[in-house]
C-alpha cells in the first residue's frame, strides 16, 4: 500500500516537472522569436525539445535565413 502510494506520488510530481518545463519552452519561443501560443500548444514535449535544439543549432551556424524558414511555420 505505502509503495503504491509513493510511486503515485512520485508520478504526479514527474508529470507537473514535465509539464512546468514544457511550458517554460513555450514561453521561451512565444517571447523570442513571436511565435503562436496554440500552434507550440498542439506539439508534444519532444518536438518542442527537438525545435528548441534546431534553433540553437542554426543560430550557432549564423544562418538568418534557414531560422526564418523554421520559425515561420510556428507564427500567428
Amino acid at each position: 500500500m505505502l509503495f503504491a502510494l509513493i510511486s503515485t506520488l512520485l508520478l504526479i510530481a514527474f508529470a507537473i516537472i514535465r509539464y512546468i518545463i514544457s511550458s517554460s519552452g513555450i514561453r521561451y519561443l512565444v517571447d523570442t522569436y513571436g511565435m503562436d501560443q496554440q500552434k507550440l500548444r498542439k506539439l508534444k514535449f519532444k518536438d518542442i525539445a527537438v525545435l528548441r535544439k534546431n534553433i540553437q543549432k542554426i543560430r550557432k551556424q549564423n544562418d538568418d535565413f534557414s531560422l526564418e524558414e523554421l520559425v515561420r511555420k510556428y507564427r500567428p
